[in-house]
């Protein structure tokens, strides 16, 4: 794969999420006052960094994938290339294995660093860690450009409405059993709520074609672990949370385990907000490699569907145990950790995607269920809520064992 030949820039963030001066200088320092505002006016957040800047990093930013195509007017464009940041302690780095960090649908990167509210986002925690990140825009998406009628005739955008039943405000609209356990939000979680409104404005357009982002993610996640050259760990949140699978599938050597931040799910099919067929090949909608290979996978692959483990989950449909379940050969050996916070809607199916992982092989998947772990009243956004910290140290805890 061809990595593009674009400039690179790098810069010590002092007390700022993006290339910024340092926090000496008068601009700076408005900035900080700025978001650390967002929480006061919406309730403040129980997260001690609400008021802190982000750690200082040094900063550069390259882009992967992508390939020249005819424009059809005799010129040509380049598409399907991924924006990579990366993010190295000032200090330098301490911890052996990367971190590769891949958001969800409608979002970017960005989701990593500072919070809505102002607070320390994951990015900073993992870089006080030492660690070495490495944070997308997923392929048409963000600083990642979309070429129009390539993948689909027009973006698609999610509405605020959709963001608070989801994400933000669960609680008030009760759409799923667990809905109403979600506290950890700063603020309202709605429209007119300056945390929301910080959220809700990073909010991007994204197109509605599963297969081709996947592919495409893959290939230029494949390139970046051919560049970063050795093994990584890859998170993914959402529709983000099925990327490592399908990089690890493409580069298993250079993968060294898997976070899934509530990937989309379940097997199989939809759930909670629908109950039509879904992701062909299991939790992917591109081939994955099985054994026996799979070629056809609606029927090669056979399913069974098998009963809920309580009355306010959902039934699962795996693969069933004659003909012997098919194996997730470049993903059985590797450590996946499946992160479920407890009050979001993926709480009905996640323990469906992660016994699908299990039934095909992957017997080092596990499933950390943040509420059963004693970390309570989370929604689907959990990494920028009041107590992201505390979910950050149970996730690097399990990283260090590995």
């Amino acid at each position: 794969m061809r990595f593009s030949t674009l400039p690179v820039v790098v810069a010590a963030l002092l007390g700022c999420a993006s290339a910024a001066p340092s926090r000496r200088d008068s601009d700076s320092s408005d900035s900080i006052s700025d978001t650390s505002s967002l929480a006061s006016s919406s309730g403040g957040s129980s997260s001690s960094s609400s008021a802190q800047s982000e750690v200082p990093y040094v900063r550069s930013f390259f882009y992967t994938g992508g390939q020249y195509v005819d424009d059809g007017s005799g010129g040509h464009i380049f598409r399907d290339q991924m924006y990579i940041e990366k993010l190295v302690p000032v200090d330098g780095v301490t911890q052996k294995v990367p971190i590769v960090f891949i958001h969800g649908q409608a979002q970017t990167g960005t989701n990593f660093l500072n919070k809505p509210d102002g607070g320390r986002g994951w990015a900073s925690l993992f870089i006080a860690q030492g660690y070495e990140l490495y944070i997308v825009d997923q392929t048409f998406r963000g600083r990642s450009p979309w070429q129009p009628n390539y993948g689909a005739t027009k973006p698609s955008t999610y509405s605020a409405e959709i963001i608070q039943q989801r994400f933000t405000a669960g609680e008030d609209y009760n759409l799923w059993p667990q809905a109403s356990l979600h506290t950890q939000w700063p603020g309202t979680g709605k429209m007119g709520d300056a945390v929301f409104d910080a959220f809700y404005s990073s909010n991007v357009e994204f197109i509605s074609n599963a297969t081709y982002q996947q592919s495409t993610v893959q290939l230029a996640g494949a390139a970046l672990l051919d560049k970063i050259g050795k093994p990584v760990i890859l998170v993914g949140h959402s529709q983000g949370g099925l990327m490592p699978l399908v990089i690890a599938d493409a580069r298993p050597k250079l993968t060294k385990a898997l976070v899934l931040l509530e990937p989309t799910g379940p097997p199989f099919q939809e759930a909670v907000f629908s109950t039509s067929s879904a992701r062909a090949w299991g939790l992917t909608d591109i081939p994955v490699t099985y054994s026996p290979a799979v070629t056809d996978p609606a029927t090669e692959l056979v399913k069974q569907t098998y009963a809920a483990r309580g009355s306010d989950y959902v039934k699962c449909v795996l693969q069933a145990e004659d003909p012997a379940p098919r194996k997730l050969v470049n993903l059985a050996s590797k450590p996946i950790l499946l992160v479920t916070s407890e009050s979001s809607y993926h709480v009905p199916y996640d323990y469906c995607s992660v016994k699908f992982l299990q039934q095909a092989g992957c017997s080092k998947a596990e499933h950390l269920e943040l509420g059963e772990a004693g970390i309570h009243g989370n929604g689907h956004m959990f990494f920028m809520e009041k107590n992201s910290d505390q979910i950050q140290k149970t996730l690097q805890r399990w990283i260090r064992k590995l």
